[in-house]
């Protein structure tokens, strides 16, 4: 988590200074993260996910299985960087524009290839090695971007940064690992992996579905509303997904479902403790998150990014349902992940492209800016629905009375906002303040055990 919260404070710094000196290169960046992301995620195939389980039950010989996966990983990164050069040009891109999306999409590749020892690490609980990795490789990286931004460097320049970041991620694990893991690895080590993957091929489809709907209305976007509208809805979409990973990303991808994966073979009501405090932590960390963000957008964006931004304000609140969405559901789908259930969550996550698909086609052409917001955002309600509801339905880690607690602080939140929004010789921040209070009174209460708590209640 600190590694992560290092290389989210040094991204907003980086997204901020850009975002003030231009709304079209901010565009531009943004564009080319949405392909990186899906070239990210051809490179992975889903493997990060079999690799953690297969890990952490301790059913291979690691780094026979890491140096397989890696020459795999390289093979398909070079397929999708071919893939993405004939699509930027079919797409009428500039020459620069295109080798701006190649560059990051390059490094996001390199992120994926070196995923696989970064499983390696949070399967046997060596979360601090990939820290002391990640850390300074962020800092340089992002660093340099921030240079050249302040430098008026142009965006090609402005978009090594993510190149240098990854290049040095990639050096500092292969010297922790002790060699290089496509050392002593050949075809027939590969055509094995090939052979494991059968049963593991449903993660690929995951991850690929997964990827799509969150990064596909940026295309819509891009060729509805230009580089201006990518930009605003970056700058909304980076505080809703800079609070998400800041608070749930690397804890429950890196440290939960690890354990979730041991505990559903070795306890199932370890598991089931462990599920339940979890969902109650992320609820209640949530919702206030999503009450500040609805009522101060159209304060915070021009506060943060300037004010050419102010019209992205509807575009963020919109977005907020995907702070919840994302806690939960991300709960939810490792702990079915954990339970094997993977068949189930892939069509879980095929519908949610399905859903995303329509809406960008019905509500992007006319409405570029919301309409791409509210199209990610009923496709992330959609696929958390079915994860949590199933989630809740075999497991139960959430009782119907703290459904009801749950319930409850919302509403008395919202009735308590509005209430005292409607007293003329009050301020806003008033209400707001008002709103909050039992939203904050349910974090306090569902707040995780302190080990002295846990240790009494064992």
């Amino acid at each position: 988590m600190g590694a992560q919260w290092l290389r989210d404070l040094v991204w907003a710094a980086f997204t901020i200074l850009l975002a003030r000196h231009s709304k079209d290169m901010l565009g531009q960046i943004m564009l080319a993260l949405s392909y990186g992301y899906l070239v990210k995620t051809v490179a992975d195939i889903g493997l990060n996910e079999f690799l953690l389980s297969t890990f952490a039950r301790r059913e291979a010989r690691p780094r026979v299985l890491l140096g397989g996966v890696t020459w795999l990983k390289f093979t398909l990164l070079a397929a999708a960087l071919c893939v993405v050069w004939i699509v930027t040009g079919a797409q009428g891109y500039t020459p620069e524009l295109r080798l701006i999306v190649l560059c990051i999409a390059a490094g996001f590749g390199l992120d994926g290839v070196s995923e696989s020892f970064f499983a390696l690490c949070q399967a046997r609980g060596r979360q601090d090695m990939e820290m002391r990795i990640r850390a300074p490789a962020a800092f340089i990286g992002i660093g340099f971007g921030v240079v050249c931004v302040l430098l008026s460097a142009s965006p090609l320049v402005i978009a090594m940064y993510k190149m240098l970041e990854s290049l040095i991620c990639m050096a500092f694990a292969c010297l922790a690992l002790g060699r290089n893991p496509l050392a002593g690895v050949g075809f027939s080590v590969v055509m094995e992996l090939f052979r494991r993957m059968k049963r593991g091929i449903v993660f690929t489809g995951m991850s690929l579905c997964a990827m799509f709907y969150n990064k596909i209305n940026v295309f819509f976007l891009k060729r509805y509303g230009g580089d201006g509208a990518v930009g605003s809805y970056g700058v909304a979409w980076e505080v809703v997904e800079g609070l998400t990973v800041l608070l749930s990303g690397a804890l429950l991808g890196k440290v939960i479902f690890p354990l979730l994966a041991q505990l559903w073979k070795e306890d199932r009501q370890a598991f089931k403790r462990l599920s339940g405090q979890t969902a109650r932590s992320l609820w209640a960390a949530a919702l206030p998150m999503i009450f500040v963000l609805c009522v101060e957008s159209d304060r915070l964006l021009p506060l943060i990014y300037g004010q050419d931004y102010r019209g992205a304000a509807t575009a963020q609140r919109l977005l907020t349902p995907c702070l919840a969405t994302a806690f939960l559901h991300n709960l939810a789908a490792y702990a079915m992940i954990g339970m094997r259930r993977h068949t189930l969550l892939f069509l879980f996550y095929l519908s949610g492209l399905v859903v995303n698909i329509v809406c960008c086609c019905l509500l992007i052409p006319a409405a570029p800016l919301e309409g791409a917001a509210l199209s990610l955002t009923a496709a992330k309600v959609w696929v958390a629905a079915l994860t949590v509801s199933f989630f809740q339905w075999t497991v139960r880690p959430m009782s119907p009375g703290q459904w009801g607690l749950l319930l409850a602080a919302a509403l008395s939140s919202l009735f308590l906002w509005w209430g005292v929004a409607l007293v003329p010789t009050l301020p806003r921040e008033a209400a707001e303040l008002a709103g909050l209070v039992p939203l904050l009174t349910l974090l306090w209460v569902w707040r995780p055990p302190s080990p002295v708590e846990r240790n009494s209640a064992t």
